[in-house]
């Protein structure tokens, strides 16, 4: 009797593995023709909330990726070298602090752009929920200008179109960000959003295609003061507090024909010579690396946009470079 039962068990339990091999074979078929097989296999790295290790998720959803950032930290530091700035980019660990004390991203949540609350943060994928998304930080802080100041520069996404902020906030409570205005780094960051390689303009052509109309020209003086804090802030104070600082439109000769100047009136050495053409301004003195006979300069080139955002941010700035301005004396008094 007991052989009878293990017999029929063991009938039974091959009766149901053969029912089951035939229902796999079935579902299979099924599952094959509904692509189902090919479901697993693309989703598996993949993960609900679009991963940045998934494989589709970095291809189809990231707006900003290391190859671009690697391009534009390569075109930062050439812009930066033009601008004869030096920048602190932020690595993605901790904070960076400028001079006015503030620390990125934690006060992101302070900023306002155009006088709006905004929401900003920083992820380097150029997706996220916040109204500006931070793929790059670079900061700038002087310790030339009157009182301390610092660019920070935010590259980010909005609504998924690139956006270069710039922030130059020296106190209060609000952090005033706006968008910036410099062109190059406008075209730069743009141009590797979209996958293609940036490079800085080269200035020597570009300058006859400089806007140069009057209206945008600055008070000759202001600029001299510029230059004067820019190339030696305490040797411009202290002879302008003596009374021995000059200002001239009509000295210029040779090289410098048509430029203006600052100088102590003494050693040609003594002299720095600028002019503006749209938002350039053209500096030359005498290369130190020269006897002052060679008659050889050093030529700079700096922006009016960048030598207001180290000296003429804020109403103290300005009260004191206004100041500094409106004490220059014209070269034609030094022989009265």
């Amino acid at each position: 009797m007991k052989k009878r039962i293990i017999g029929f068990m063991l009938t039974g339990m091959a009766i149901l593995a053969l029912t089951g091999c035939q229902n796999n074979k079935k579902n299979s078929s099924v599952a094959k023709q509904n692509g189902v097989g090919q479901v697993k296999k693309t989703n598996h790295s993949n993960t609900d909330n679009g991963g940045k290790f998934g494989h589709n998720a970095s291809v189809s959803t990231a707006l900003w990726d290391t190859s671009k950032q690697d391009k534009l930290d390569d075109f930062f530091d050439d812009w930066a070298d033009s601008m004869n700035q030096e920048y602190d980019k932020y690595d993605g660990d901790g904070q960076i602090t400028t001079a006015a004390g503030e620390k990125f991203p934690q006060d992101f949540d302070r900023v306002y752009i155009n006088n709006q609350k905004v929401s900003i943060a920083y992820n380097p994928d150029g997706k996220g929920n916040a109204d500006y998304n931070v793929v790059a930080i670079y900061n700038h802080d002087s310790d030339k200008a009157p009182l301390e100041g610092h660019i920070t520069y935010f590259f980010s996404f909005h609504d998924g179109k690139p956006v270069v902020l710039v922030d130059e906030t020296t106190n209060g409570d609000k952090v005033m960000v706006k968008e910036t205005a410099n062109q190059d780094l406008i075209n730069g960051f743009n141009a590797i959003a979209g996958g293609q390689t940036a490079s800085m303009p080269d200035k020597d052509s570009d300058d006859s295609n400089s806007s140069a109309d009057d209206s945008s020209s600055e008070d000759p003086k202001l600029i001299g003061v510029f230059i004067g804090l820019l190339k030696d802030g305490d040797w411009f104070k202290d002879n302008l507090k003596d009374g021995t600082m000059y200002f001239s439109d009509s000295a210029g000769h040779g090289k410098t024909n048509g430029y203006d100047c600052i100088t102590t009136g003494g050693s040609p050495a003594s002299y720095y010579w600028f002019k503006q053409e749209g938002n350039q301004v053209i500096v030359k003195y005498s290369d130190p690396d020269h006897t002052v006979s060679d008659g050889v300069y050093k030529t700079e080139r700096y922006t009016v946009d960048r030598l207001k955002s180290d000296y003429y941010v804020n109403s103290g700035q300005k009260a004191e470079v206004n100041g500094y301005v409106n004490k220059l004396k014209s070269l034609d008094d030094l022989g009265d």
